[in-house]
């Protein structure tokens, strides 16, 4: 008996080997039918799930889940199950052109199936020479992603649940407002900051003004400090404790200024004295060695007749040596003097130069630290109003109008939909700021009353504006 030229799973039993015999025939061709039923089992399961996905459903929005006609596009990701085949099995995104790459097959074109044809059109491969009555299971495991942009958080694109609305895609991207906005509570905390920044920077400007009078003053030479007139540039200083704690260190310094100097001006007129008293006592000296010298000379004179002893020349002698012996002591005491009254004029000076070497290097740091703060504080001021129009912004809930860009036959449609509108996979969420008619915009009365409520001493809350220079 020759075998069939069929080669099903069933009629392959026929090409086995005759030493089987016939319990061995039995045997295969019962698991032969059991494998035939399998596939018949996963055919029917196959036709059931063509049959759910092109059944009958409701017409909310095109929702993915509930209707029938979904076809695959770019994007998509599909589970591909065939029976016994783990190796032809896996999972697997729909590229850019549509299609699918499966092993042995090849490149297989997706694109505007729906998910029956697509199973059915893989089978049909799969049975065109590779596998012999071939079971495909095929499933859509994630749908395209929808994209949200416009007037959320965070736009991009995000993952569809089936059945999913406008308002959880939104939810999804941050909820509406712009992205660079901030929630009421950190725009109001910004504004503080800003608040705080101006008020610090306008105190050390006005610190730096009245320390820089104090200093000119010591440098000048003047014997007391008055505030200037560039009191009043700023509310947020207070001006009477910074004057109050400058002339304290203007006082305190000259004190301490004028105390040395007057210690060291105070020995001169000892020094000075004591310089007197030895010149008077080498005037003296010199007077009584001229005395000596003109006694001596006469002795001279006498010993030369020998009409002296020789003894009473010598002690004349001894007296004029000891004349002038005191003599140039009493001359290096005054050179001792005099050299002190040098070093106490020296000290003096250097004890002036000091003080005002001291107050020039602050003058200079002072200027250039008032030059940093004045470079500052204008930025800091329009920061500032930028600040406060941030928090007011939020006083009142902006209105908006929400979009959807969807692909239908072929072509972008958009229109208008609302929070509860079901999205189709692929659609774009555009969200859309409202224009606001001049009778919905708030009022200034109405910003300055919640600002008032977080900062009741800003100059916004109060109707002013800050200094700008």
């Amino acid at each position: 008996m020759n075998p069939p030229k069929d080669k099903s799973r069933f009629n392959q039993l026929w090409a086995l080997p005759p030493r089987l015999g016939r319990p061995g025939v039995v045997i295969l061709a019962t698991l032969a039918l059991a494998s035939m039923q399998l596939a018949a089992q996963a055919t029917e399961t196959a036709d059931d799930t063509q049959h759910a996905v092109t059944g009958g459903g409701s017409e909310t929005a095109g929702a993915p889940d509930v209707t029938g006609d979904y076809r695959l596009s770019p994007g998509d990701r599909l589970e591909i199950d065939v029976y016994e085949e783990p190796e032809l099995s896996g999972k697997f995104i729909v590229d850019g052109g549509g299609g699918i790459v499966l092993p042995l097959i090849g490149s297989v074109s997706l694109k505007g199936l729906t998910i029956a044809e697509a199973q059915t059109l893989i089978q049909n491969r799969l049975a065109d020479g590779v596998l012999v009555q071939p079971a495909v299971n095929l499933r859509l495991t994630e749908y395209r992603p929808v994209f949200v942009t416009g007037r959320v958080r965070n736009p991009g694109s995000y993952i569809l649940i089936p059945g999913e609305s406008v308002k959880a895609a939104i939810a999804a991207a941050g909820g509406k407002g712009h992205p660079l906005e901030q929630p009421l509570s950190v725009a109001v905390s910004e504004f503080i900051t800003a608040q705080q920044r101006v008020n610090q920077l306008e105190s050390n400007h006005a610190e730096l003004l009245m320390r820089k009078g104090r200093l000119e003053a010591q440098r000048d030479g003047q014997q007391n400090f008055n505030m200037s007139i560039r009191v009043g540039l700023s509310k947020n200083a207070n001006f009477d404790l910074i004057y109050s704690a400058e002339f304290d260190t203007f006082s305190r310094l000259a004190s301490m200024y004028h105390e040395q100097v007057q210690t060291l001006g105070s020995q001169r007129p000892r020094i000075e004295a004591e310089i007197n008293a030895v010149v008077d006592q080498v005037e003296k000296q010199n007077e009584r060695l001229a005395i000596v010298n003109t006694r001596l000379a006469d002795l001279e004179h006498l010993f030369s007749k020998g009409l002296l002893r020789k003894d009473v020349l010598l002690n004349q002698q001894i007296e004029k040596a000891l004349v002038e012996g005191q003599i140039s002591s009493l001359e290096a005491q005054l050179a001792r003097l005099r050299q002190n009254l040098g070093d106490l004029d020296v000290k003096l000076g250097d004890v002036k130069a000091t003080y005002l070497r001291q107050i020039l290097s602050e003058l200079q740091d002072t200027a250039q630290r008032l030059r940093e703060v004045e470079t500052s504080i204008g930025p800091a001021r329009r920061l500032l109003q930028v600040r406060a129009q941030g928090a007011s912004s939020e006083v009142e809930e902006p209105e908006y109008v929400i979009q959807v860009s969807r692909v239908r036959d072929g072509s972008m449609v958009t229109f208008e939909a609302t929070d509860e509108t079901t999205l189709s996979p692929g659609d774009v969420v555009e969200v859309k700021l409202k224009p606001r008619s001049a009778d919905n915009t708030p009022s200034h009365q109405a910003i300055r009353e919640a600002l008032r409520q977080f900062v009741p001493t800003s100059p916004f809350a109060d109707g002013s504006q800050p200094v700008s220079r």
